[in-house]
């Protein structure tokens, strides 16, 4: 769109008017009927409401204290894009989301569980606000949301993250449901769970405008101070439908079915409760292939380390990495027509529908490109490595699969206490990262990013797989890695 928003005749295509921003709009509108009001957030973090009947300015507001640009990894810098405004039409509220920097993952380590403490927080670091509510009649904050920032990140980067759901209830009443911070076992990035943010101080006893209620997702259940299950540098996007709470991470869904809301839940330690739904998981270590694509418990579903309960598949083991592979940098649940669809952060949809997984097997229909894709998934037989050919940094993607000696000068060293990343560029997305695990580092004599500087024209020798849509190298032993 530039930095102009254009209203058009859907039956004529005829331009009805247009509205200029002032800075280039960076996300897509929404719509308040009740206002009739178009609202968008531009590149300088200002907040445009627009007269949809004139194209005239209602009001323009930067909620944030932030100045735009990329946030990275440590800046006082955020972004509206990949975000969009959401209505909550009932209290005339609209909400954006702002993409904050990695480090707000550790601002308050642990995150509070309890919501005056986040409000005080919050209050005295306006800076970490990461998603606000404005007032669609005069661009108002009418309170603090107490949300913490977190998505889809690692070594030293976190995208836009989930944008919040608006749910209407049949009595009139509105919350929002997200995923909300609080405890943790770990550190910042291991303290997300599913959550419900007021709008209002009379929905529920206790509870101010802004204020968040825990919903419970444990694994297992009802065990909070044993397992926090979202992982804030891993938080699914969220889809509301019904009772029914949907998650989409890149590699597993988390489905869950609301059951009690009750005024006296809702605290960390008395949440409102859930049931699981049947989950999908891109690929199962646990299950032989079944025409059903369905693994009941016991024993699960089970990838990467990590089990869930019963549910589907869509690939077997050897399909390991797709999601790095095909990173889209986004998953999502549509629901429709009594069918639940499900996008994979590698583009495949599937669709599920009301039956019984566990009746009689009907045979699974993929489109002919699908077909056809399932051969990508072959592991890639191991080539010579006696002589590997030596290529840049930039060239990598091509090599995809191959081993490789890869030279380019170190941009970036980050060590996120799962792994060192030596990136050739900064930040290291869009181009080739060498990943040591902390299994390694002692084949290292130590921590690895102590031994590189930023500035070296570093050779890599290995085979060129995937992270999160980029090539990279995992190294196992620092004959792997030569100092030029």
């Amino acid at each position: 769109m530039g930095a102009s928003v254009y209203a058009v005749n859907k039956y004529t295509m005829t331009q009805i008017w247009s509205y200029n921003a002032g800075s280039p709009v960076h996300t897509p509108p929404a719509y308040s009927p009740s206002r009739n009001r178009v609202v968008v957030a531009s590149q300088d973090l200002y907040v445009h409401a627009i007269n949809n009947t004139t194209g005239s300015q209602a009001w323009r507001v930067k909620p944030t204290v932030r100045q735009p640009g990329d946030p990275g990894s440590s800046s006082n810098y955020a972004e509206v894009l990949n975000g969009w405004p959401v209505i909550a039409e009932v209290h005339g509220y609209v909400l954006i989301k702002l993409r904050l920097d990695w480090n707000t993952l550790w601002t308050w380590n642990p995150w509070p569980t309890d919501n005056a403490t986040m409000r005080s927080n919050l209050q005295s670091r306006p800076d970490q606000q990461a998603l606000f509510a404005l007032d669609l009649d005069d661009g108002s904050v009418p309170f603090i949301a107490n949300l913490g920032h977190g998505g889809w990140g690692d070594g030293g980067y976190l995208p836009m993250g989930p944008q919040p759901a608006v749910k209407r209830f049949a009595d009139g009443t509105e919350v929002v449901y997200t995923i909300i911070r609080g405890h943790t076992l770990y550190d910042g990035r291991w303290d997300s769970h599913f959550g419900e943010m007021l709008l209002d101080d009379t929905t529920v006893p206790g509870f101010q405008a802004g204020y968040v209620r825990f919903i419970n997702y444990d694994w297992p259940m009802n065990q909070p101070d044993i397992n926090e299950f979202l992982l804030t540098d891993e938080q699914p996007f969220v889809t509301m439908a019904g009772d029914y709470l949907f998650g989409a991470h890149f590699e597993f869904t988390y489905p869950i079915q609301v059951l009690d809301r009750s005024s006296n839940r809702g605290s960390f330690y008395n949440q409102i409760t859930s049931a699981y739904l049947p989950h999908l998981i891109v690929k199962t270590d646990t299950c032989a292939f079944d025409p059903s694509h369905y693994c009941p418990y016991p024993p699960g579903l089970s990838s990467s380390g990590r089990n869930y309960p019963a549910g589907f598949y869509i690939y077997n083991p050897s399909a390991h990495g797709i999601w790095d592979q095909y990173w889209s940098g986004y998953a999502v649940w549509v629901v429709s027509n009594n069918t639940v669809y499900f996008r994979t952060n590698d583009g495949a949809i599937v669709a599920l529908e009301h039956g019984n997984p566990l009746g009689p097997n009907q045979p699974l229909r993929l489109s002919p490109q699908a077909k056809d894709e399932t051969r990508d998934t072959i592991a890639v037989e191991e080539t010579d490595i006696r002589e590997p050919k030596v290529i840049t940094h930039t060239q990598a993607r091509a090599y995809a699969g191959e081993v490789k000696i890869v030279e380019g000068r170190i941009a970036e060293i980050i060590n996120n206490g799962k792994a060192v990343y030596l990136g050739f560029q900064k930040p290291h997305m869009g181009a080739l990262v060498v990943r040591i695990l902390k299994e390694d580092w002692d084949n290292f004599g130590g921590t690895p990013d102590r031994q590189y500087q930023v500035g070296q024209v570093i050779q890599v020798t290995g085979r060129i797989g995937w992270y999160q849509g980029d090539p990279a190298i995992i190294v196992h032993h620092p004959s792997q890695i030569r100092v030029k």
